[in-house]
């Protein structure tokens, strides 16, 4: 069973859904949820790889208005179980990868798709970049 489980957090319903997933199959784990802000999109500097690490108490005030909403997101599904939560600044897939790679993760939890329109174009093939590009087991929620 995993002891840490990283999930991938948007604003779309199945980043919900794999975050409800991964509270309800491991239990025991510590739960990392993890929002990647596109800088471009998102109209942050893209020239940082800035890391936030926090837990959801803490994070007022961090990043954008999508930020908070996905933070906000966290909280509910969470319902009172801690869940560490970590900000990063940076193309999304790439972010991810490093950091599901970095953080020491037995498991990642990722949604399969998340976004719509051009958004979706830039971004629609995270899911695909993490399972390729990381040795951590990874689930896809669909």
């Amino acid at each position: 069973m995993a002891d840490t489980v990283l999930v991938a957090m948007d604003d779309s319903p199945l980043s919900r859904e794999a975050l409800a997933f991964a509270l309800d199959t491991f239990p025991d784990a510590d739960i990392t949820a993890v929002h990647v802000a596109y800088p471009e999109i998102d109209m942050l500097p893209a020239d940082t790889n800035e890391v936030y690490d926090a837990v959801l108490d803490d994070l007022d005030g961090v990043g954008d208005e999508m930020a908070q909403t996905v933070f906000e997101t966290i909280r509910e599904v969470a319902d009172g179980r801690e869940v560490s939560v970590t900000f990063l600044i940076g193309e999304t897939d790439r972010r991810l990868v490093e950091y599901t790679e970095e953080g020491g993760f037995d498991h990642a939890v990722l949604g399969t798709h998340g976004r719509e329109g051009l958004s979706r174009l830039l971004l629609g093939s995270v899911a695909e970049a993490v399972v390729r590009q990381t040795d951590v087991p990874t689930t896809l929620v669909r």
